[in-house]
């Protein structure tokens, strides 16, 4: 009986942390948000400043570091949702819910099974984020993502309807 118990206590354990990172046994990648959303990348006038998170809420930059060549728009979603629509050396900012977040790197790069990144986010942190086609996304350090981002050009998205 002890050891049925403890049996199911694994099983129950094994599947919640498969539910919590997103982790599916023999399953096609995971989509990263809505499939059928076109999205039209603005580039605002003049350079805008990173401003301090609102109270209870925590910053996100998204970078992409494009490649030598055809830029390919590429999105970020948080919790299944796309925040950022990006081409080459562009960034974007936005805020999020303190907490786990999982972020998927989307677009050309949305079929590979690694373009994914849980991120505990802190209320009044900033958090960088670099994307590339063929590596993902990673947090970098805040020195280095600060340099990274001075380097591109802010840019916003809308949907297109």
């Amino acid at each position: 009986m002890i050891r049925i118990t403890v049996g199911i206590r694994l099983l129950c354990m094994l599947i919640l942390l498969a539910n919590i990172t997103g982790f599916a046994f023999a399953q096609e990648p995971v989509k990263c948000g809505p499939e059928d959303e076109k999205d039209k990348i603005t580039k605002p006038k003049g350079k805008q400043s990173l401003p301090a998170p609102a109270s209870g809420k925590a910053m996100v930059v998204v970078m992409y570091q494009g490649i030598i060549g055809k830029s390919y728009q590429v999105k970020l979603s948080v919790d299944g949702q796309w925040r950022a629509v990006l081409k080459k050396n562009q960034y974007s900012f936005f805020e999020i819910e303190p907490g786990v977040r999982r972020m998927c790197w989307g677009g050309r790069v949305s079929k590979r099974d690694d373009n994914f990144l849980l991120l505990t986010a802190r209320a009044g942190q900033t958090y960088y984020i670099l994307g590339t086609l063929t590596k993902g996304i990673s947090e970098v350090d805040p020195a280095e993502g600060v340099k990274i981002m001075k380097k591109y050009d802010y840019v916003t998205f809308e949907v297109q309807r």
